[in-house]
């Protein structure tokens, strides 16, 4: 195991292009695109390698995540990948090749002090080995146009270069009040805007003012019909929001759908012309949804994330909670909450909720209520008291990143 800066970036594009890539001809592409990507730097390359060859690979970015208003230092993990030759049954005995990455991955995490670990899954079933957990719900849109509500738009128009900042401010504001989202670098930006040049991007803004939310959008087709697809979009207010509704209804004499992703707890429907989502045929123009999970997470720093997390200053008590971890140790430890602080200190008292780390991740995260996960029997717990004291995890936004690695 290696990990490799700017001399070996063919080496590692072209592995990649062993793992993912679909022809020996795509090879270019994957040199182009890791040359183009300014995320990450010398050093964030791993290369497995035996015998001389290179038979995997896989990116540790270094990012930043806000959880409950507060900035954390997040490991992006990304293309991780064995080469085709070299999958399950031409391995050696033990494990895996992929599954040696994952845990040199993760140790480069930890040594990097990095609170918490995340990616987005091929395969989840896969990833739950390593302690991966589920956190993101997304819902993907489609709906006719002519449902979409009309109105005034006056202050949305294309793009220009003079926009970009205001624009990533916009993105920054979203993300602090957000869940589980993840800051957009200066090259991550160049990535993006790069990535919006086969389609088009609006952005609100009124003169020199702040950027109240853009829409990246391009052309698609959907049974033979023009769709809007929009790619990423961003909006500070609900007021924003239906005013990037009101410019994607005009577009209706050039595209019968749109489609988009929104966070799971954004009830679009009822912002439509037709707030049915059918549960029979039926004739009239109408939404449809299809919910989808996305980013996984793995706490490395339980202590560190928990102490950061700003809760409902009404919230109070105090749980000992046992995280049973992939590695065959358990994390013990004692929640306080009060004033909507947390304080966390190592315990050997009994565990008033145990719970595997997966499941821990979707409970710290908010994306599942701990009563939920003992209701699901994912979780056990001493009392009704200790699981709906942390049930103050899942108060706010839900987790939903706009961020991609």
């Amino acid at each position: 195991m290696r990990w490799v800066g700017g001399s070996d970036f063919d080496r590692v594009a072209i592995t990649r292009a062993q793992c993912y890539g679909s022809a020996s001809k795509e090879t270019p592409k994957f040199i182009d695109g890791i040359r183009a990507d300014d995320r990450a730097k010398a050093g964030d390359f791993l290369l497995a390698e035996r015998d001389g060859l290179s038979v995997g690979t896989a990116t540790s970015l270094s990012m930043s995540m806000w959880m409950r208003g507060t900035k954390i230092p997040c490991q992006g993990v990304a293309w991780v990948g064995t080469v085709k030759t070299h999958r399950r049954g031409s391995r050696a005995a033990g494990e895996g090749i992929a599954s040696q990455i994952m845990k040199e991955t993760l140790r480069l995490g930890r040594e990097r002090e990095q609170v918490v670990s995340a990616l987005m899954p091929f395969r989840a079933s896969f990833y739950d080995h390593f302690g991966y957990g589920i956190v993101e719900r997304r819902n993907v849109w489609t709906a006719p146009l002519a449902v979409l509500p009309s109105g005034a738009f006056d202050a949305v128009r294309f793009y220009e270069p003079g926009d970009l900042d205001a624009m990533a401010a916009c993105r920054q504001r979203t993300v602090e009040r957000g869940q589980c989202d993840i800051e957009r670098s200066g090259g991550g930006w160049a990535v993006y805007l790069k990535n919006w040049q086969d389609g088009w991007l609006a952005v609100d803004r009124t003169g020199d003012g702040p950027v109240r939310g853009y829409c990246a959008f391009q052309n698609a087709q959907k049974d033979g019909k023009g769709v809007v697809s929009v790619l990423d979009s961003d909006w500070e207010d609900v007021e924003a929001l239906r005013r990037m509704l009101h410019f994607l209804a005009s577009l209706r004499d050039q595209y019968t759908f749109a489609t988009f992703s929104l966070p799971a707890d954004l009830p679009l429907n009822r912002l439509l012309r037709e707030t049915q989502l059918p549960h029979r045929t039926v004739s009239h123009g109408y939404a449809e949804v299809r919910p989808t999970t996305r980013m996984s997470i793995r706490v490395l720093d339980h202590k560190r994330l928990l102490e950061g997390m700003k809760l409902p200053a009404e919230r109070l008590g105090s749980v000992v909670v046992a995280v049973k971890e992939v590695e065959g140790h358990e994390s013990r430890f004692k929640i306080d909450i009060e004033g909507g602080r947390i304080t966390v200190a190592a315990s050997s008292a009994t565990a008033e909720l145990e719970c595997a780390d997966r499941i821990w991740a979707g409970i710290v995260s908010g994306d599942m209520p701990a009563t939920l996960a003992v209701k699901l029997g994912l979780a056990t717990a001493c009392s009704n008291r200790a699981a709906e004291t942390l049930d103050a995890f899942a108060q706010g936004p839900v987790p939903f990143c706009q961020e991609y690695f």
